[in-house]
């Protein structure tokens, strides 16, 4: 599989936005006074939760190693390691996420050299391949006197890096590649690089609206589980309807969003989780005859082989009829044994972990697409289970938005792509009762 068959380049837009502020400033490192000449920029990675001291001091003038530049990249584009991994070893899921992407080779960094000093060419070749890897595809005009000394692997990332003002050149004309970086430069670069990524962002600032998002199953007359009836589905549509509520699709979310074009007044989503034969048997004439619209997330592998699931051709009917999109909910990881939604197995490295989690979310969305022709833009997790290593990982697949099953009004914002992700959503199996009242009760104000 091509892992990067899809383009990095939104998704990094996305995950530049998503940096939070979680660490002292550089007011708090008693080693790092105002007229240092890095003080700006560490300042501002502090306060973004990209770098970290410690004990109040940020030593800005000794080395910084390969997997604590490692870190620091992969927290510019928005995973951030402090959650996923305790007991020293907090470097492994970094390692695992950097070499499924091809971000650096195993030999690059490994557990044995990963405490070695980050040399200038490698640093470049990580901060071009997380944060601009459109960039690094040509190296005709890498034209330092010590060009030759650039490692074939390297020198694409090199000239990137060069031409974007990150890491430059010494007067001599040399670049130097096998020389370390201090901590302190390590800041900088790093803050250059998000200062230009941002600067290529449109702004759009607008304000935070509800959208309440439905999540139903099988609607039909099971009688038992997640199974609503089509009677009590059409009754909670007609409500909706009534009350002035238009359906719309995660697409005009995301537009929204991403863009600031407008949305109906009282927006709503109905989402159906999994891909039931009765979706398409039960829910497919109901909204025809409402005029109304539905998001259904299916699982792959239900698609092939559950006697419940719908078939494709199912899927492009719906699909056609202009009332349904259809978004991913993992290609084999639903039921998995031995494991809770996706998340991992205590008995599974984090490399193992990676490659099961990334490869299910490229190949439900290669499903989809080869089927439908449309590319998924919505990870729906089982059983809501997420980690930040999840969420990552499929922002670098294209995602543009993920759902949880945790019961509450989501909402978003225009010109915050992160309000997109982690999404509440409003469970209503068991809910046979007034809609707006179940909104109420969770907070809606309309």
């Amino acid at each position: 599989m091509n892992r990067r068959i899809f383009s990095l380049v939104p998704v990094l837009v996305l995950l530049l936005l998503c940096v939070g502020s979680t660490t002292a400033s550089a007011l708090q490192f008693s080693d790092v006074p105002t007229e240092h000449w890095a003080y700006q920029e560490i300042t501002r990675m502090s306060d973004r939760g990209v770098i970290q001291g410690n004990g109040g001091t940020f030593d800005p003038a000794s080395e910084v190693s390969r997997q604590a530049f490692l870190a620091m990249a992969c927290r510019a584009s928005g995973l951030d390691e402090r959650t996923l991994e305790a007991n020293g070893n907090w470097w492994q899921p970094l390692l695992a996420y950097a070499h499924y992407f091809e971000w650096c080779s195993p030999e690059e960094i490994n557990e044995s050299n990963r405490t070695q000093p980050i040399t200038r060419q490698l640093a470049a070749k990580l901060l071009i391949n997380v944060l601009f890897s459109e960039e690094s595809t040509d190296n005709s005009t890498a034209a330092f006197t010590d060009r030759s000394a650039v490692s074939s692997a390297c020198l694409p990332h090199v000239r990137a890096a060069s031409e974007l003002g990150l890491i430059n050149g010494y007067a001599d004309g040399s670049f130097r590649p096998q020389g370390t970086l201090t901590r302190a430069a390590a800041a900088a670069i790093i803050s250059r690089a998000l200062t230009a990524k941002e600067q290529s962002i449109p702004v759009v600032a607008g304000e935070t609206v509800q959208i309440p998002i439905l999540m139903y199953h099988d609607v039909s007359y099971l009688g038992y589980g997640y199974s609503k009836t089509p009677e009590i589905f059409r009754t909670q549509m007609e409500e909706l309807k009534k009350a002035g509520f238009n359906t719309i699709f995660f697409s005009q979310l995301i537009d929204y969003v991403e863009y600031g074009t407008a949305l109906p007044e009282k927006p709503v989503i109905v989402t159906l989780d999994d891909g039931y034969m009765t979706n398409y048997t039960y829910v497919l004439p109901i909204l025809k005859e409402l005029g109304m619209k539905a998001e259904i997330s299916v699982i792959g592998n239900a698609m092939i082989y559950a006697e419940w699931g719908m078939d494709w051709e199912q899927v492009r009917d719906m699909q056609e009829s202009g009332l349904v999109c259809f978004q991913a909910h993992t290609k084999a990881l639903h039921d998995a044994v031995g494991r809770t939604g996706v998340l991992k197995k205590t008995d599974e490295t984090w490399a193992e972990y990676v490659q099961v989690f990334a490869d299910d979310a490229a190949r439900i969305q290669e499903l989809l697409m080869q089927e439908t022709g449309n590319q998924p833009q919505v990870f729906t997790y089982p059983l809501g289970k997420h980690n930040p290593m999840t969420e990552a990982i499929i922002r670098q697949f294209g995602y543009k938005a993920s759902l949880t099953t945790r019961d509450g009004v989501a909402e978003v914002t225009q010109g915050d792509p992160k309000s997109l992700y982690l999404m509440d959503r409003i469970g209503m199996d068991f809910r046979n009762g007034s809609v707006l009242s179940v909104l109420r009760q969770f907070g809606w104000k309309g």
